[in-house]
């Protein structure tokens, strides 16, 4: 996981980028703000009025792009889903390459937490996204490929380390590492604490 990037300013304050067409400036600056507004305060705080000031345009923006409360929460969480798997994949390939097996389980750690460490809101609307997943069947493609971007990742970590089972052992390894970020964002725990945490159980999940 690369660093996350720092969340996004309101669309008044935004350069459109080259050659990405007016609408689609304007309904990725929405689906981030709508992001935003779920980290914060969960999928009850999103409406369109909270939306579009968040963003910082008129109420009619998002009136237009999104045809309800369901429909907004829906592509915002698919798009950060998207975006976020895409980003871990282009930094996995880029960070692990050519990493020998005694610095991989520290080159991994650091990975995952210079992902966690960079936009909080995108971490709380991820679990988010699976609770209301539980609920909404239309959200849980978007759950599976961001959750399928991680264990790719640490299968393919576990793979190159020689592990057993590489498959079975990386399920287990994204369920303890989800259970390490929940404790860390739920109780504000030290970076640090959590960084060691995370090398333990990678080395611990990938021994013989």
């Amino acid at each position: 996981m690369s660093p996350t990037p720092s969340p996004a300013t309101p669309s008044s304050a935004r350069a459109r980028g080259a050659g990405e067409p007016r609408g689609a400036t304007r309904r990725r600056e929405l689906l981030e703000a709508a992001v935003r507004v779920i980290g914060r305060g969960g999928i009850a705080a999103v409406d369109h009025r909270a939306v579009a000031a968040e963003a910082g345009v008129p109420l009619g923006s998002t009136t237009y792009y999104f045809e309800s409360k369901h429909d907004m929460v829906a592509q915002a969480l698919n798009y950060v889903a998207d975006r976020e798997a895409e980003r871990l994949r282009t930094e996995a390939e880029r960070s692990l390459r050519d990493v020998g097996p005694e610095a991989l389980p520290t080159r991994l750690a650091d990975v995952l937490i210079h992902a966690w460490a960079g936009d909080r809101t995108v971490l709380l609307a991820q679990y988010e996204l699976y609770l209301e997943s539980a609920r909404r069947a239309d959200l849980r493609p978007a759950a599976e490929r961001w959750d399928s971007a991680y264990r790719e990742l640490l299968q393919h970590a576990l793979e190159q380390l020689g592990t057993p089972d590489p498959g079975h052992r990386a399920r287990l390894l994204c369920a303890g590492l989800d259970g390490l970020l929940l404790d860390h964002v739920a109780t504000g725990s030290d970076p640090g604490d959590l960084r060691a945490l995370v090398i333990e159980l990678i080395q611990r999940i990938a021994a013989p």
